[in-house]
């Protein structure tokens, strides 16, 4: 019951996670309004803004091996899966990811540290979470997944070379350091000594 609460708390901060195109210099309008992210302007492109180098976020080192198609949708609208190992709705969606042939980055929320981040991030109410661009969704409907994905550019079939492989999860906060074993012994050694108050 505890668990499942927590995962509750932990997707419900993941909601309002904003990700930035990866890899893209400029920021313009097309005719119908439309917001795009690249290096190329088109000549017709209206409100056209240079995003600066470093403010936009390198694009994920597997991008430069894909096919064209699939590398301009990674940069534009970098896909981000943020999960928990007892999640079983989780197992689904980066099912979806994979058999789509979507490079994606996985994010796992399962400390207590991860849930504060994943709150400050968003406003979701479960996991799993995603991130296409700058559009999230919280929890898993296949349907509207597959919408964001199409509407990002992303090939409806796997295009990615069989060599390719996922990253593994990796904690939304990086673990704390271990005190090393000369310092817990020498912390023992002092406890342990004539006259010393142990609290």
């Amino acid at each position: 019951m505890m668990r499942s609460h927590k995962t509750a708390l932990l997707a419900a901060t993941l909601a309002a996670a904003v990700c930035l195109p990866a890899a893209a210099q400029y920021r313009w309008t097309d005719a119908n309004g439309k917001v795009h992210y690249g290096d190329s302007p088109p000549r017709d492109a209206k409100d056209v803004r240079s995003l600066g180098k470093g403010a936009v976020p390198a694009a994920s080192d597997a991008a430069g091996g894909l096919p064209y198609e699939l590398r301009r949708a990674v940069e534009r609208a970098p896909v981000v899966l943020y999960s928990a190992p007892d999640c079983q709705p989780c197992v689904p969606a980066a099912a979806l990811l994979r058999e789509r042939g979507v490079p994606f980055t996985e994010r796992s929320v399962t400390t207590t540290d991860d849930l504060q981040e994943f709150r400050s991030l968003t406003g979701g109410l479960r996991l799993p979470h995603v991130t296409v661009g700058t559009i999230s969704q919280n929890g898993f409907h296949p349907e509207v997944w597959h919408s964001l994905l199409d509407a990002a550019g992303y090939p409806k079939g796997s295009m990615l070379p069989r060599s390719y492989q996922w990253a593994a999860p990796r904690p939304l906060v990086p673990a704390k350091a271990e005190p090393k074993p000369a310092e817990g012994a020498a912390a023992a050694e002092t406890a342990a000594m004539p006259g010393t108050a142990v609290r």
